[in-house]
């Protein structure tokens, strides 16, 4: 009883915060915002929001591939088909508990491929490190292309604010708690060190690596669709049309800051792409704050819908 009430808090809290925090983003719009948001649904040009969902797809489909070239130097072979199916099933579960979704991406693949599931998690935590860099680089550039630096570092105190301050003590709370028992208790730390050499092996598949070009390509599409969707989404929008790079990037880095704060930046991604709008140029707050809850929307939306069709396709691989 006690460990089902823990797991619904695990899952339910995140979502509470980020409902919360859709409804404060819905109560602080004026009115006027709220009809030009309707408006601007009825007037957007889906062409472009088709295009950009597009785009969405092929960025799934490109992890998933690229993922074949880390597992490839353990000696596993998959099927395309297993790994997407995978990967969608772990962004799905990361809209619930964040980041746990890595986990329940290694579980159903080792469930299906028959593998070590450690093994395989330690190739997402080498993805995961891949992608630290690349946001990294993409931060810098969109640091270098603001014209009002010091607003837009205080973009990014307002994601780091936004998190709960008891995050970091209960967590490493949990960490000495769970490293005491580990540590007492022979069969646990044997299980325990087992898990991460298994991790360890998965983490060094990047070191042998047979074909590195593909991979640095595989990673570069990557992200480079995750702007070109903001992009083209914006597209969408007659009044933001004329939008140019730098603000573009700023979005990207406030919509990730967002998303690494809430699950699936529930609530608070629509509110940080539209304080980027505003604050750093001067954008109206009907128009920023559309265009952030019709990004934010319609891929999470798209998101989830790849997701439930994995989860039900997943059961028919082998």
């Amino acid at each position: 009883m006690k460990t089902k009430l823990i797991k619904f808090f695990k899952i339910s809290l995140p979502i509470a915060i980020g409902l919360y925090l859709t409804w404060y983003f819905i109560s602080n719009s004026t009115d006027v915002e709220k009809e030009y948001f309707v408006q601007s649904l009825s007037e957007a040009n889906y062409g472009w929001i088709f295009c950009a969902l597009t785009i969405a797809f092929l960025s799934h489909l490109s992890r998933a591939y690229r993922w074949k070239y880390l597992l490839e130097t353990l000696d596993i072979k998959p099927k395309l088909s297993l790994m997407y199916h995978s990967v969608m099933i772990g962004y799905i579960i990361n809209l619930t508990i964040p980041r746990s979704g890595e986990l329940a991406r290694a579980g159903y693949f080792s469930r299906y491929q028959k593998t070590k599931s450690d093994q395989v998690f330690g190739t997402i935590v080498v993805e995961r490190v891949v992608d630290l860099i690349m946001f990294a680089s993409v931060f810098l550039i969109a640091f270098f292309l603001q014209s009002d630096q010091d607003k837009f570092q205080e973009l990014r105190q307002m994601g780091d604010s936004s998190s709960n301050p008891l995050v970091l003590p209960i967590f490493l709370l949990i960490i000495s708690v769970v490293s005491i028992i580990v540590i007492s208790i022979k069969k646990i730390r044997d299980k325990a060190l087992n898990f991460l050499k298994g991790i360890y092996q998965g983490a060094t598949t990047i070191l042998k690596l047979k074909n590195k070009l593909a991979y640095i390509l595989h990673t570069l599409f990557i992200w480079t669709a995750y702007i070109a969707m903001l992009w083209i989404t914006a597209m969408a929008l007659p009044d933001l049309q004329d939008i140019n790079i730098n603000a573009i990037f700023a979005c990207f880095i406030a919509g990730t800051i967002a998303i690494g704060a809430t699950p699936g930046g529930i609530g608070l991604y629509p509110i940080m792409v539209a304080s980027a709008l505003t604050q750093l140029y001067g954008y109206d707050g009907q128009v920023a704050k559309s265009f952030g809850m019709l990004m934010w929307s319609s891929q999470t939306i798209f998101m989830v819908l790849l997701g439930v069709i994995s989860l039900i396709a997943i059961k028919k691989e082998n």
